[in-house]
């Protein structure tokens, strides 16, 4: 386990992600009525990935949401950044791949990221203050360390994960979704403090009230209601805190 947890850190480390230096009250607060640029983009499918006790009991299954999942981030986030005071501007003509890494963490600060120069131009010619990314991300539903190497499971689209041990199942709803807020001067990424670190890293939310199904390998639309609902209240939930980085700072 030492072992193991040495190896974590060092590779945190060699990567970058450690802690971002302390910043000054309300580091990273706009002005009300500033321009806050949006992008969106979300698989249409949710996914159901099933852990069982051996690998023959594995499967994995394709949903469709009950909603149009690009369409209902957009919707959630325009309208918290707007209560907020902002204006929403949807950069629908960039590439996510232009606008992922605005802000880039080096040598303990923040800078501009030299391969995204052009868009941080264009956006500052557009007078966008800032840029909300939301977006699609493999994710981490499960971690199992029983003395040996730990076992992994990740999944690339949100939805179901299921974990069949014996005679029982553990159900969780998996938002497969990473949100990043960058502030474009000074170069900032608020995605990185409170209050969104905590709620995207603690995203996975066991379903503890989850109704057995019929048949795991084929799940009606009512049974998977309540990992839709608990994925639309993560949405709702990671919009506000989008909105209150924005407008009231980070820490």
């Amino acid at each position: 386990m030492r072992r193991w947890l040495l190896a974590l850190f060092m590779a945190l480390a060699l990567t970058g992600c450690m802690t971002p230096p302390t910043l000054p009250p309300n580091g990273g607060k706009l002005a009300k009525g500033a321009k806050v640029g949006l992008l969106v983009r979300m698989p249409a499918s949710a996914e159901h990935m099933h852990v069982g006790t051996t690998v023959f009991n594995n499967f994995s299954t394709t949903y469709p949401f009950p909603w149009t999942p690009t369409a209902k981030v957009y919707e959630a986030f325009t309208s918290e950044l707007e209560k907020a005071g902002f204006q929403v501007v949807r950069l629908t003509s960039f590439a996510t791949t232009s606008v992922n890494a605005l802000a880039i963490f080096k040598d303990g600060r923040w800078i501009a990221n030299p391969a995204q120069a052009w868009a941080a131009r264009k956006l500052k010619d557009d007078q966008i203050s800032a840029v909300v990314l939301i977006e699609a991300t493999r994710t981490q539903a499960r971690m199992e360390c029983t003395g040996g190497p730990c076992d992994e499971s990740f999944m690339q689209n949100s939805g179901l994960f299921t974990r069949g041990m014996l005679a029982s199942t553990r159900y969780f709803a998996v938002p497969a979704i990473e949100a990043k807020v960058f502030v474009m001067d000074p170069p900032l990424n608020l995605a990185a403090y409170e209050p969104m670190l905590a709620q995207q890293r603690q995203r996975v939310r066991q379903l503890k009230d989850f109704q057995e199904p019929r048949d795991l390998k084929r799940l009606s639309s009512t049974e998977l209601a309540p990992v839709a609902s608990a994925i639309d209240d993560y949405v709702r939930a990671l919009s506000r805190n989008t909105a209150q980085a924005l407008s009231q700072g980070v820490k």
